[in-house]
């Protein structure tokens, strides 16, 4: 690991701006965490409902195959030949009986199994592979694969755990609310290439704190304020983060205490008005009061409900100054046309021109300028609702699952610490 950050604080309310613009570190990163013992998303079944639908995707900075074999089981492996090196699948989606290499026709099955190697016996008694050649000992580098909920997640570790006790107990009762009440279908995919560090966008998510704050248009119009219920659930590794807000009468009684949370920086305008507000009024169609879920998994899913907007959120790392953010939104197929309509109305909230998305990828940008070229050795400050302990809040306005975040990578880096007094 770099030495030019240190790690100082036990409670992780500390983080060397290193982790966010060492190539050392970026490098280690997709050996330590991508292939290591981690679970990582890579798409939704209802993507794959036909034998040979496969999907293309990216397991940190390595290319991986999805695919949907004739046992109706679901496979994965890395999307380079075993003969070369090869980049072997291209398409983003699509459907296929098998996979050959367009370098030399080598073909591998659904599961990634080698089949057929042209001119394996030679031609006319010449050449060929040697007789101890097994196409069996030549598959792809396939992943193990698990599901729960719609969701196929793959690792390239033996050591990652069962999935659901990755996942742990609040994730999964809010995949169940959220993709298994009712059967999810695709609307629709965007991408939004942010210039900052995949992690960045991991504090993001976990990072109620700023809600009220970047996004000044949702206070003026009601739609997310520090003084609704709600607050943070963490897993028993404190990685997965279950960030909530509901809606409640009192919200409307308020005011006040918004106004005066805001005071001295001129930005609360409660009496904004938008010359269309269809998009804040469509009804929230669970009907339990919840406002937003950001379910944010280690170490690179994403699953929220904003609204009445539903959709996976999939990192993509493209560098120490670059990811891709890769959304699927969801509809559900018990939708009626109207229902339909609404989610995609208030997709407009999400995306790389949405009124939420938007800010978050400037802000994130300004933060990587902004630490880029700071003088060696700088650390964030995480101390927005205390520091020590590291545990679940009935509050909005805090950094603590943050902090949570850093405590897991932390530890799946194998990096040290430094504790200053």
């Amino acid at each position: 690991m770099s030495s030019k950050g240190q790690w100082t604080r036990v409670d992780f309310s500390r983080v060397p701006y290193d982790v966010f613009t060492d190539p050392q570190i970026y490098e280690q990163e997709n050996e330590r965490i991508f292939r290591g013992p981690v679970w990582n998303y890579l798409c939704h079944e209802s993507e794959l409902p036909n034998v040979g639908d496969f999907v293309s995707t990216w397991v940190g900075n390595t290319r991986v195959v999805v695919a949907r074999s004739r046992d109706e089981g679901f496979h994965a492996f890395e999307n380079s030949c075993a003969h070369r090196g090869a980049q072997i699948v291209t398409a983003v989606r699509g459907n296929a009986q098998r996979f050959s290499c367009p370098y030399h026709l080598w073909t591998y099955n659904l599961k990634g199994e080698l089949t057929g190697v042209p001119m394996a016996g030679g031609v006319k008694g010449k050449g060929g592979m040697p007789p101890c050649f097994d196409k069996k000992d030549h598959g792809l580098n396939v992943m193990r694969v698990a599901r729960f909920g719609g969701l196929i997640f793959g690792s390239f570790s033996q050591e990652a755990p069962p999935l659901v006790d990755y996942l742990g107990p609040h994730a999964v009762a809010q995949i169940e609310r959220l993709l298994v009440q009712r059967k999810p279908k695709v609307l629709g995919y965007l991408r939004q290439r942010i210039p900052g560090n995949w992690k960045l966008y991991n504090e993001n998510v976990r990072d109620p704190y700023h809600g009220s704050l970047l996004h000044q248009f949702q206070v003026s119009f009601g739609l997310q304020q520090p003084t609704m219920k709600g607050g943070i659930k963490l897993d028993k590794d404190l990685k997965n983060t279950w960030n909530h807000s509901i809606i409640s009468e009192s919200d409307k009684d308020n005011q006040a205490i918004v106004a005066q949370a805001y005071e001295g920086t001129g930005k609360y305008n409660p009496n904004m008005r938008m010359a269309d507000p269809a998009l804040t009024q469509v009804p929230l169609d669970l009907g339990d009061g919840y406002k937003t879920t950001i379910l944010s998994i280690f170490p690179s899913l994403i699953i929220a409900q904003v609204d009445n907007t539903y959709a996976i959120r999939h990192l993509r790392p493209k560098g120490t100054d670059l990811v891709e953010l890769h959304l699927t939104y969801l509809g559900f197929e018990s939708d009626t046309p109207e229902m339909t309509q609404d989610k995609m109305l208030t997709a407009n909230f999400i995306g790389p021109a949405g009124y939420i998305s938007l800010e978050d990828g400037e802000a994130l940008r300004l933060v990587q300028q902004g630490i880029r070229h700071r003088q060696p050795g700088g650390s964030e400050v995480l101390e927005m609702g205390g520091v020590g302990a590291i545990e679940d809040t009935d509050y909005l306005s805090q950094e603590i699952s943050i902090r949570g975040f850093w405590s897991h990578y932390h530890r799946t880096m194998g990096l040290g610490m430094k504790e200053q007094a």
